[in-house]
């Protein structure tokens, strides 16, 4: 069972990190999408924004610290995922420098099962550029 009074609390900020064009195409080729970041025409056109989901990548490893966290009482392996919302208040691409900081919104014990919701903002120089929202279902341990 997740410890309910970590509800309301934000993880420390990631250090800043590049979203690199390699980074952009393996996430869009691992989807079989084209990559975003090259042009159709053969020019040099600036990179493309960044696929809508691929803020995934960076979000799901700034909340793995919760698995760390022996209080909190996350158990990875029994963890399934729910839901994911996405919200851009501005288009990312490849060379943007972002941070991410998670912060658990609720936890909310169904049939004694755990629903874990977290928000984590993405910011940039300018200031926030994304929200993303993931819903993880906890199951219960083996009864002691």
């Amino acid at each position: 069972m997740l410890n309910p009074s970590y509800v309301g609390r934000s993880l420390p900020t990631t250090e800043p990190v590049s979203i690199t064009a390699d980074s952009v195409t393996r996430f869009a080729r691992a989807l079989g999408l084209r990559d975003p970041a090259e042009p159709t025409d053969g020019s040099q056109a600036p990179p493309r924004p960044v696929p809508p989901t691929y803020l995934i990548s960076l979000t799901l490893p700034a909340a793995e610290r919760l698995i760390d966290d022996p209080d909190f009482g996350l158990d990875w392996s029994r963890v399934l995922h729910r839901e994911q919302r996405f919200a851009y208040h501005r288009e990312l691409r490849a060379g943007a420098v972002v941070s991410c900081e998670v912060t658990i919104e609720s936890i909310k014990t169904v049939a004694g099962n755990d629903l874990l919701s977290l928000r984590t903002g993405v910011t940039d120089a300018e200031g926030l550029a994304a929200e993303v929202w993931t819903t993880l279902f906890v199951a219960a341990g083996e009864p002691s």
